[in-house]
């Protein structure tokens, strides 16, 4: 008879934990079925499932009656509360078409599930999140944010995400309209993106048959979090308009050879910004609703930012504007 050493040690381990002598056990693939602990009070997810059957046997480890015991607490690293509402229809003894109805399932009679209001507040925001396409959406991002262990910017999401990032624009409006609605969004985050909302969704959404809105817009980024908002004229664009186009060869192909733009290879100021005025800034103004302007030879955007709020709406106006150039000379050069 051969003698399994990892199989001792296991029941040496599962005995000490049952008499209350090991006050944590981790395990992977183990305990999920036939496994009675009823002092167990504490459960720790570390590992995805989409299998209601998987996941009614993990909290099954911790729903054993014992006394003293009033609870057990749940601890979600992973997501599977995501689908936590219809994890727990499988309670539910109504006919099958009302259950996508109700949050809280009607359990059999002395069964009892007692949820706080903040709990089926958040089920049934969930519920109603629920949208297949947002749902890939999220997931895909989600799965990028672990790769990259942070939240990844827009462009990011763009060159490596699994979906393509103009889904996120056509569904949400901006990219941070979906960091949003997934929460991903700090309190002040939140403040800023509702003060400024019409802000990024013109900037996201702004029609561009060329890049100069947004070279524009790459300029004005340039002076800072604190300036970038003030007021521009096109003589003070047009140094840099003409280098970012010239810099690079793609760029001056595609945006900077016709018949009229050819002339201004030779750097000319005053030719420079007739361009600008007549072409990014005076479109971009009859087409804003308002939200920009061009009067008397000055650009300027027709809100005011807070003090406390440019650091980040810098930094989202700077991701918008990064990755609408990236993908406009993406597109363009197929």
């Amino acid at each position: 008879m051969k003698f399994c050493v990892l199989c001792a040690l296991r029941k040496c381990h599962y005995q000490i934990f049952q008499a209350g002598e090991l006050d944590v056990i981790f395990t992977v693939d183990l305990f999920n079925e036939g496994v009675d602990i009823p002092t167990v009070d504490t459960l720790l997810f570390v590992r995805p499932t989409e299998s209601l059957t998987v996941f009614t046997q993990h909290i099954g480890r911790g729903l054993r009656l014992h006394p003293g015991k009033e609870h057990c607490v749940i601890i979600d690293l992973i997501g599977n509360y995501r689908n936590a509402d219809i994890k727990l229809s499988l309670f539910d003894t109504e006919p099958n078409d009302t259950k996508s109805k109700r949050i809280v399932p009607k359990v059999p009679d002395f069964c009892e599930i007692d949820l706080d209001l903040k709990v089926i507040n958040l089920l049934e925001e969930m519920a109603r999140k629920r949208q297949p396409r947002r749902e890939k959406l999220f997931e895909d991002f989600m799965k990028l944010k672990q790769e990259l262990g942070r939240r990844p910017t827009y462009l990011e999401l763009h060159l490596k995400g699994a979906s393509d990032s103009a889904q996120y624009r056509q569904e949400f409006k901006t990219f941070f309209g979906f960091l949003h609605w997934a929460n991903e969004l700090s309190d002040k985050e939140k403040e800023v993106f509702s003060r400024y909302e019409n802000w990024l969704i013109e900037a996201e959404k702004t029609s561009m048959s060329k890049s100069y809105k947004m070279i524009v817009l790459l300029c004005m980024l340039e002076r800072g979090p604190s300036n970038w908002y003030k007021p521009i004229s096109p003589v003070e664009v047009a140094p840099f308009f003409h280098h970012y186009l010239m810099e690079k060869e793609y760029r001056k192909r595609i945006d900077f050879s016709d018949k009229a733009s050819t002339r201004l290879w030779e750097y000319n100021e005053d030719a420079v910004s007739k361009l600008i005025a007549t072409m990014p800034m005076a479109k971009w103004s009859s087409s804003s609703k308002g939200l920009v302007s061009f009067e008397n030879g000055i650009f300027q955007l027709n809100f005011d930012v807070l003090k406390e709020d440019e650091e980040i709406l810098y930094d989202w106006t700077k991701q918008i504007c990064e990755y609408r150039l990236h993908v406009h000379f993406e597109r363009k050069a197929k």
